[in-house]
């Protein structure tokens, strides 16, 4: 009995681990971990579902505890997925389009719209939809 409530404790905080660090965020890197987006800083923890914005004049590079490496392109947003994608794991990426006045895409964690170059984020959740890169 004592090992089965271990492992459900063991379990439950499992979810709240890490899943990746920023290992590099060059230029301007915005993170989403659940409220707004933040100015990003390299060494930050990033869990399942956060959101990396990198804007036109910037690159990032955000390494799973696998070791696994995924560089995120300027003008772009990433969705940081449970499982690295060396491990079979899909990084949902969405393209800021043009002088990253504006954006908006669909993703199966929600829907979220960009304004004005990352002043404004607002995030809406719902349920569906896909993103292609």
């Amino acid at each position: 009995m004592k090992s089965v409530v271990t492992l459900a404790l063991a379990l439950a905080f499992s979810g709240a681990a890490s899943a990746a660090t920023l290992s590099s965020a060059n230029g301007s890197v915005m993170v989403n971990q659940g409220k707004q987006f933040v100015s990003a800083q390299s060494g930050q923890a990033l869990a399942a579902g956060d959101r990396v914005m990198v804007m036109q004049d910037g690159s990032a590079v955000v390494r799973f505890d696998d070791g696994c490496d995924v560089t995120i392109n300027g003008g772009s947003v990433a969705v940081v997925p449970a499982v690295s994608t060396c491990a079979g794991g899909k990084m949902e990426v969405s393209r800021v389009t043009g002088d990253t006045s504006s954006v908006a895409s669909t993703g199966s964690a929600g829907t979220w719209a960009l304004v004005g170059g990352g002043a404004l984020a607002i995030g809406l959740m719902l349920q569906g939809g896909s993103v292609s890169p």
